[in-house]
């Protein structure tokens, strides 16, 4: 079955996600993976991918 295209939220939604999880990578190995800012972030990030499945799936 083929694939419906992509809309516009969902790439949109793809690099905001692919951005956070950068930055929560790189502030965990500058901060430590249990400091404030990485969970932070990683928070930020879960809102963003539940946006992303709800509307995908």
């Amino acid at each position: 079955m083929p694939s419906s295209p992509m809309s516009n939220e969902q790439r949109d939604l793809i690099r905001i996600i692919e951005l956070l999880r950068r930055e929560m990578i790189q502030t965990g190995i500058k901060e430590g993976l249990t400091s404030k800012k990485p969970i932070e972030i990683s928070r930020k990030l879960d809102v963003y991918i539940a946006k992303y499945q709800a509307i995908s799936f």
